[in-house]
Formats: structure tokens, C-alpha cells, sequence
């Protein structure tokens, strides 16, 4: 991990691990002992998509982590004695946070992966409640702190709608 990463608040971490311990269990139970996964087109376009989603996560992610090694990759903002930087990448073009898109198309993948059974819709739906105003923030926020951010990123997460 980069020295230049923010520390975590213990309490938020605790409650990470524990919610995702419950959510796996709740996904492991249903789909275990309620409902198994089909062998059917469905299923495997479904871990199409979610494979697709996992892809555009990292990829992103990956692209994030390397714009502070990079000294001279844009202008940066330095209040608060932290350097922020734009970034660029042909899934950035668009949106600001791809990386929440990737993301919530991998969950949804695994909600069709799995029949759409009540778990991973829950799933589904928490996350996008979570991260589609978390990148009309982060939207926002690069707008505001720079001046140049390119003006065809129109949206923070989801194309044409938010």
C-alpha cells in the first residue's frame, strides 16, 4: 500500500469486515441450500457480465492508484497539502467514476448469474444506492477543483442518466 494512502477509522473497517461477512454468508446460504445456480444461458451471461464489471473495476482502480506516482501526469490541486490529479483513460472519457460503473455492472452480473434471487438483488441495489451518489459527489468535487476537467465527462457513473 502507498504511503500516501488515507488511514481507515477502525470502526469503519470492523463494520466493513462484518458486513461483508454477513453478506456472504446470506449469498453462500441462499444459493447452497434455497436455490442452486442453473446451468443455463442466463447463468453464464450473467458471469459474463460479471467478469466484464470485475475487469472495468480494476482496470480503473489500477488506473487511480497510478496517478500520484506519476509526477507529471496533470495539473494538481494541492490543498490540504494533498496532490489530486485528473484522470485519463479511454473509461474515464465519459464518466468520472468507472470504476463504480465496473462495479455495479459486476453485481448486477451476479444477480443474473444467480436467477436474480432475493440476495444479490439486495446486493445489487445496496451497491448502487451506495456508490451512484458517491460519484455524483466525486463528480462534482473534481468540477469544482478543476478548472480544465474535461467538459465530455458529463456524468459521474452511468451514462446518459447519472
Amino acid at each position: 500500500m502507498s504511503t500516501n494512502s488515507q488511514h481507515v477509522p477502525l470502526v469503519v473497517m470492523i463494520s466493513a469486515i462484518i458486513f461483508t461477512a454477513f453478506n456472504g454468508y446470506v449469498q453462500c446460504f441462499y444459493l447452497g441450500h434455497i436455490d442452486k445456480l442453473q446451468n443455463n444461458i442466463q447463468t453464464l451471461l450473467g458471469m459474463f457480465i460479471f467478469f466484464v464489471g470485475m475487469g472495468i473495476n480494476i482496470h480503473c482502480d489500477g488506473v487511480l492508484r497510478e496517478l500520484r506516482s506519476q509526477n507529471d501526469y496533470d495539473k494538481a490541486d494541492t490543498s490540504s497539502n494533498r496532490r489530486y490529479y485528473i484522470p485519463r483513460d479511454l473509461l474515464f472519457t465519459y464518466i468520472s467514476c468507472p470504476n463504480f460503473t465496473g462495479e455495479i455492472v459486476e453485481w448486477f452480473g451476479y444477480a443474473m448469474a444467480s436467477s436474480f434471487s432475493l440476495p444479490s438483488v439486495a446486493f445489487f441495489c445496496y451497491t448502487a444506492s451506495n456508490l451512484i451518489p458517491r460519484g455524483i459527489s466525486h463528480h462534482e468535487w473534481y468540477r469544482s477543483k478543476f478548472d480544465d476537467y474535461p467538459i465530455e465527462r458529463k456524468w459521474a457513473v452511468i451514462p446518459f442518466i447519472a
